[in-house]
């Protein structure tokens, strides 16, 4: 009989085990997934990716489905360009400079959702402040590197962003989102 029971609980033990182990997701999977989510996203919205920036890349607007796609994987658009004044004294953000930014985030995951959304007053009294160039586990390395693409105050630009270059709880979530940015420089 003890010997039954032993093979009773050891059978119990495996089976657990298996389906444990068989609903699990590796990462290797979660990137694949991400990487599936962004190529829909591509597809679905009809952009075009470039592997070079415009000459004009922060003074004019782009085409509405062109994205540069850079070395770091962001794929970034500029839709707006900043204010005519800042660009004409190319006004343009330095290392160290305060910016605020207005954002709306959204999550590529079907059917796409609004994940954040900061970009009135309504939906956020005071916009996001940060410090440019200057690394932080909040602030996605995505938006640094796109404010050195924007450049002047009042430039929007338009994000794919994969977990890698997100907050650090994108990337433990292994989630890719799109961002619209709103860039305003403050003065020194």
């Amino acid at each position: 009989m003890k010997l039954f029971i032993g093979i009773l609980i050891s059978c119990c033990f495996i089976v657990i085990s298996i389906v444990g182990c068989s609903s699990s997701t590796t990462y290797a999977s979660e990137l694949n997934a991400e990487k599936a989510d962004i190529s829909s996203y591509i597809s679905h919205n009809g952009i075009q990716t470039i592997s070079t920036l415009p000459t004009n890349f922060y003074t004019s607007a782009w085409p509405s489905n062109q994205y540069y796609l850079s070395s770091t994987g962001l794929y970034y658009r500029l839709s707006q360009a900043g204010d005519s004044a800042s660009i004409s004294r190319n006004d343009t953000a330095r290392i160290g400079d305060e910016v605020m930014i207005r954002y709306v985030k959204v999550d590529l995951t079907l059917p796409y959702d609004t994940v954040e959304d900061t970009w009135t007053t309504l939906n956020s009294s005071y916009p996001y402040s940060l410090i440019y160039g200057v690394s932080s586990s909040t602030v996605p390395s995505a938006w640094q590197e796109a404010i050195s693409y924007m450049k002047c105050s009042g430039s929007i630009a338009e994000l794919i962003v994969p977990a890698t270059l997100g907050s650090s709880t994108d990337q433990s979530d292994v989630t890719a989102y799109y961002y619209k940015l709103l860039m305003k420089k403050l003065p020194r």
